[in-house]
């Protein structure tokens, strides 16, 4: 085939062939974590470079975007008939930072079923800025490389695939720790083990288990205080933890909550509230 041919019938008219983005106009990012994201690239970006880089992906013409660990990499296709081959670059946490990172999520449990879930609460990366981890990374972590002769950073390619990855975040936000170096699954794995710490000897435990049928007498009292009322388990929800979503939930299951206390002291028993 001619090149030149294959230029002018291809190049003009921009063929796409990725994924176009749901966002048609306005901003692209729709959730906190992938407009903080987009924030970093739009910070230390021209503005023209930028607009083009929002058409392209909009377009579909941001091809096979692979985010990896540290890394995402796509094929752009620009006004060539070839695409560009595109790598954004994110730093990786550092040892030090993923022990802190898997400490935080020990001590605050109820970040864990976001986290199984596939999400990112807001509560984790409130947390983790506290001791000085930020999971979103700022203007200066992030690096593009791209085979086109603009020499800009990003230029128009890069940025791109970065609108394109950010949409991407909106569906699956546990991308954010991945382009930090940490697949969730990992990362989840290391969690369960620092919880549950090491294993006791089997021969430790079968004197346990013998002992424990040896008891004699009632069991002591656990000294578990009773609720003060009308309070129960769900007022101890934090929404910082849980996200905007769990607003009124302390208030909604409150009913619920006293009426089983009330039953159970009705009953002699234990309140549960």
């Amino acid at each position: 085939m001619d090149s030149t041919r294959s230029f002018g019938e291809y190049g003009r008219r921009r063929p796409g062939g990725g994924a176009k983005l749901r966002s048609r106009r306005g901003r692209i990012a729709q959730n906190w974590w992938s407009q903080r994201f987009v924030d970093a690239l739009e910070r230390g970006g021209d503005r023209g470079r930028l607009q083009r880089g929002r058409t392209y992906a909009r377009a579909g013409q941001v091809l096979d975007l692979r985010p990896r660990p540290g890394a995402v990499g796509a094929r752009v296709q620009g006004s060539r008939p070839r695409p560009y081959l595109v790598e954004v670059t994110v730093r990786r946490w550092t040892p030090a930072e993923v022990d802190a990172v898997v400490a935080t999520v020990v001590e605050n449990p109820l970040l864990l079923a976001p986290l199984f879930s596939g999400d990112v609460p807001p509560g984790l990366v409130d947390l983790l800025a506290g001791i000085g981890v930020d999971l979103l990374p700022g203007e200066a972590e992030v690096t593009y490389d791209c085979s086109c002769p603009d020499g800009s950073e990003p230029c128009k390619h890069a940025a791109a695939v970065v609108y394109a990855l950010a949409e991407q975040l909106d569906a699956t936000p546990a991308t954010t720790l991945a382009l930090r170096g940490v697949e969730l699954p990992d990362l989840l794995r290391r969690i369960t083990d620092a919880a549950s710490g090491p294993s006791a000897p089997v021969e430790d435990l079968a004197v346990h288990v013998g002992s424990f049928h040896r008891l004699a007498g009632d069991l002591p009292e656990l000294g578990v205080r009773r609720r003060v009322p009308a309070r129960t388990v769900a007022d101890d929800l934090e929404e910082a933890v849980l996200g905007p979503g769990a607003a009124g939930t302390a208030d909604a299951l409150r009913v619920w909550y006293v009426a089983l206390d009330a039953q159970d002291q009705a009953g002699g028993g234990q309140s549960r509230a």
